[in-house]
């Protein structure tokens, strides 16, 4: 009890300050008084305390109520008038008020301590103001106290405990502040409370076991706090509780079986919490329960709540879980008053026919588990239902046309499962449609005209299918659609006209197509597009000027068509964040009306026909991320006002006819991750400033006019991984602070005038992959060994330089190589045998390299001259001819060997023709297969005389093999 106290020295105050004032003691004569000082602490903008003046009557005042016929003031209602301003502490004058509500207003400052003297106070409502502070430990002096409600509020500190002295309180509402600590066990003491309602804080700890103490508790919610340990198995003995809700704390360990008893319980709410195990079969015993909500958990095993016991559950959500099986035949058994059933994200298998009895169902969402087979013909058996979402699964088969019997069904959703076949044209009876997503199917056949007929339809998503034919030309008569996604299908033909009919619609995505022909006049209508995206089709033809118009616009992406004219038309808002237009035909000049959307990010303009200058106002677009001119007609200097676009990560200027100087500005861009300004007419050096740019991933200044040396601040682009600095003028030496760049995957520094060795350095970019080409310059040294520890590169170019020396054996570990190019050097000595599979052009030019496939090295490691290889070869075709003659006279000789035995054994009779007996034998029927052919097998007689005879044969091959050695 010590701790529940007031503090002694705050209590001696009080009294001390009342004893010492009589002229202060309230009386109820003051309250009118008192009033006055309150109303003088507050701002009324709605002129409701007018009226109060002490001319008038108290007990007339509004807001104010008395004691029936004594002028008593026992309440107070100023409830949602808009107040501002403080509580006075002078409110502690009105002695005999009972009913305290200054609830919805904008009240600030504390609640004062001074409430505290309000013997007789047994409701104080003060929710939903801007109140700061704590709460007065002064409130638990409030004996009669039974509703206190001061949540909504913008208190923190703990929650006193002696708000437990308040015995007779019933109702305690303290949520939505920024209270924090535990629950106080003194809670415990309130035998009479049937309200604690603490969600929406920062409270900690668990909840205290006193709390079991609260036997008419009928509502204990604590949701969105920080709660943690185990939910306490005392909760089943609170056996008049009817809504319990624990959502988005910590409570771990299993769901108590004693909630079982809790057979007045209508609302068990336990989401976004750790709780383990399986789902307590005690649930099934709640016959009152209407809500139950488990989701967000890591609950395993089956689905165990039938609705044979749960008559009045309406409410059933079991998402983002780990339950496994399949959707139970007893779920819904019987009459069943289930309405919504939540399934989603779990680990669920099967059919879902197990739902076709659920006939009360209005909501089902069983997306993202693993569901099989088709979706029943059955489905219009539910035909109360309202939202259909099958999504994320493994669902195959047709969309089955009796879907359309479901009348009152508002939204769709089965994408991304294996459906196929074509969308029925029943699909048009209904009428109630909002929401159709079907995208990331294998669907496919023409979208039906009936489609057109559900009018209600807001959203329509049916990208990646294989959709064909033409969007149907009434799609105008869809007057509600805000997003209609097709991309990629194959859609062909043009935008039907009655497209601009939806003047509702938001997001138009036609993207990935094979639509044909010009943007309808009609678009000029569309006036809520924000977001369009017609990429990768067919489009052609200048825009209509009318789309200027299109005020709403964020994002437009119509690359890869073939529009062409001016892009003013798409300029008429000043909202875009994305302006995409790349691989078209637009011509002009970049207008400066792209600079009014001040908050553009992306402005990719490549591969058109524009001309003239980079505008120097593009500086002003400040949040500018991306921006590519690459690919068209550009010219002039690159302007300095860019260098106000600090957040650029990529900038594309490549394959224009810029001139001028590589800005050093760019080094104050310190998040770039791509620049390329390649292939353009740029002169001077490198600026140093680049080392700056230390987000920098690509560095591409290739096919410029570049001189000078390589800075060595190019080696503190760490996070490089392609510096391509070809065909330029540099000179000087390749800097072996390169070797800081180790995440290069592409080093280019070809056709330049770079001399001196290669930096044995270079073999420290261990991540170096698609191409190391130092070609064409007039580098000297060896090739360092250190090349070989660059294993993952797969081309290898250093041809055209004054190399010398033997090629390292250490380049064998080149594993990955498949390009490789040495020639043009003056290497020397033998080309190691791992490397002769790359082709003789690979080694071209250099004089003194030998071995395949070269030509082969003589004793001296030298390739040998001319005048012995030509020795060599005629030697060898000398002794090849005679061998072959040789081969020939042995043949002739056995073929005529062979005839004349073949003579003698026929007798002078012809062979049996083939067209009977169908083989080629010997008089034993015996044949063999030479090659492909067939041929007698020769007699004993006839395989010695051929025996004898080859040896013979042999003996002559034999001399003369001696004479060909002799010549």
């Amino acid at each position: 009890m010590a701790a529940m106290a007031i503090p002694l020295a705050l209590l001696l105050s009080l009294l001390v300050g009342i004893l010492l004032a009589p002229e202060c003691v309230a009386t109820p004569d003051m309250a009118p008084a008192t009033l006055l000082q309150v109303k003088s602490d507050l701002i009324d903008p709605q002129g409701i305390l007018s009226g109060w003046s002490p001319e008038a009557d108290v007990c007339s005042w509004h807001g104010v109520s008395c004691l029936p016929g004594e002028g008593i003031v026992t309440g107070l209602n100023l409830s949602g008038y808009g107040l501002s301003g403080t509580i006075s502490p002078a409110i502690s004058g009105l002695i005999s008020v009972e009913f305290i509500d200054l609830s919805s207003n904008s009240l600030t400052g504390p609640i004062p301590q001074e409430l505290g003297m309000l013997q007789n106070l047994k409701t104080l409502l003060l929710y939903s103001n801007s109140l700061v502070g704590t709460i007065p430990p002064e409130l638990g002096l409030l004996g009669n106290l039974k509703v206190l409600r001061i949540g909504d509020n913008r208190l923190h500190g703990e929650i006193p405990p002696q708000l437990g002295n308040c015995t007779e309180l019933e109702t305690m509402g303290l949520a939505y502040c920024q209270l924090s600590g535990a629950i106080p066990y003194q809670i415990g003491n309130l035998k009479n409370l049937q309200q604690l309602v603490l969600d929406n804080n920062t409270l900690t700890g668990s909840i205290p076991e006193q709390l079991g103490g609260c036997a008419n508790l009928r509502t204990l919610s604590a949701s969105d706090n920080r709660l943690g340990g185990i939910i306490p198995s005392f909760i089943g003995s609170l056996s008049v509780l009817q809504s319990l809700n624990l959502a988005n704390n910590q409570f771990s360990g299993v769901i108590p079986a004693d909630i079982g008893k809790l057979s007045s319980l209508t609302y068990l709410n336990l989401l976004g919490n750790r709780l383990t195990g399986t789902i307590p079969e005690e649930l099934n015993q709640l016959s009152q329960l209407q809500v139950l909500d488990l989701s967000k958990n890591n609950i395993s095993g089956v689905i165990s709540i039938s609705t044979s016991q749960l008559k009045n559950l309406k409410y059933l959500v079991l998402s983002d879980n780990v339950l496994d099986g399949t959707i139970p035949g007893g779920l819904c058994p019987g009459n069943s008053s289930l309405e919504s059933l939540f399934l989603a994200g779990n680990n669920l298998e099967g059919g879902i026919e197990g739902l076709l009895n659920c006939i009360s169902l209005r909501s089902i969402d069983a997306s993202n588990n693993s569901f099989t087979g088709k979706i029943p013909s059955e489905i219009d058996r539910l035909s109360n239902l309202v939202d259909l979402v099958l999504h994320n699964n493994s669902l195959t088969g047709v969309v089955p046309p009796q879907i359309s019997n479901l009348s009152n069904l508002e939204m769709l959703s089965l994408y991304h499962n294996g459906l196929t076949g074509v969308l029925p044209p029943e699909i048009g009876r209904l009428q109630r449609l909002k929401v159709l997503f079907l995208y990331e199917n294998q669907m496919s056949g023409t979208i039906p005209d009936e489609i057109t007929d559900c009018t209600s339809l807001e959203e329509v998503d049916f990208f990646g299918n294989h959709f064909h034919g033409t969007i149907p030309a009434k799609i105008g008569n869809l007057k509600s659609l805000t997003v209609l996604q097709l991309r990629q299908n194959d859609l062909s033909g043009s935008i039907p006209a009655s497209l601009g009919e939806c003047r509702r619609l938001q997001a138009l995505a036609l993207a990935d197509n094979r639509l044909s022909g010009a943007l309808p006049d009609t678009f000029r209508l569309l006036t809520e597009m924000s977001i369009i995206t017609l990429y990768n089709n067919s489009l052609e033809g200048p825009l209509p000027e009318a789309l200027f118009e299109l005020k709403n616009l964020t994002v437009i992406n119509i690359s890869h068509n073939r529009f062409s004219g001016s892009v003013v038309p798409l300029l008429g808002s000043s909202s875009l964040s994305v302006l995409v237009l790349t691989d078209n035909n637009f011509s002009g000049v970049i207008p400066t009306a792209v600079t009014r959307s001040r908050n553009m990010v992306r402005l990719q303009l490549a591969g058109n026909r524009l001309t003239g200058a980079i505008p120097a106002e593009l500086g002003s677009l400040t949040q500018l991320k991306m921006l590519d001119l690459s690919s068209n007609n550009l010219s002039g200097d690159i302007p300095a006002q860019l260098s106000n676009c600090l957040q650029l990560t990529h900038l594309n200027l490549e394959r224009n006819s810029l001139t001028g100087a590589v800005p050093s500005w760019l080094g104050g861009l310190r998040f770039l991750g791509e620049l390329d300004l390649s292939s353009n007419a740029l002169t001077g050096v490198i600026p140093v400033e680049l080392g700056n740019c230390s987000s920098l991933l690509k560095l591409s200044l290739s096919g410029n006019r570049l001189s000078g040396s390589i800075p060595q601040e190019i080696g503190r682009l760490t996070s490089l991984n392609v510096l391509n600095l070809q065909k330029n003028s540099l000179t000087g030496i390749i800097p072996p602070t390169l070797r800081r760049c180790n995440k290069l995957y592409e080093l280019r520094l070809s056709e330049n005038s770079l001399e001196g060795p290669i930096p044995m350095e270079l073999g420290q970019l261990s991540e170096l992959q698609v191409m190391l080409d130092l070609s064409r310059n007039r580098l000297s040294g060896q090739i360092p060994t250190s090349l070989g520890n660059l294993v993952k590169l797969e081309r290898l170019n250093l041809s055209s330089n004054q190399l010398h020396g033997q090629i390292p054996t250490s380049l064998l570990q080149l594993t990955s190589l498949n390009r490789l190019n040495l020639s043009y050097n003056l290497l020397s000595g033998v080309i190691p045998a791992m490397l002769s599979s790359f082709p003789a052009a690979s080694y071209a030019g250099n004089g003194e390299l030998c071995g395949a496939p070269l030509p082969t090295c003589g004793a001296n490691g030298r390739r040998l001259a001319s005048a012995t290889v030509s020795g060599i070869v005629a030697a060898i075709a000398i002794v090849s001819a005679t061998v072959c003659m040789a081969l020939l006279y042995i043949m002739l000789r056995m073929w005529s060997n062979w005839r004349e035995v073949s003579v003698s054994s026929s007798d002078g009779e012809e062979p049996e023709a083939h067209g009977k007996g169908g083989k080629c034998c010997a008089g034993d029927g015996k044949y063999w297969k030479v090659g492909s052919g067939l041929v007698v097998a020769p007699s004993m007689e006839e395989k010695y005389s051929s025996a004898s005879e080859s040896s013979v044969l042999h003996g002559k091959l034999t001399e003369a093999s001696a004479i060909n050695s002799k010549g």
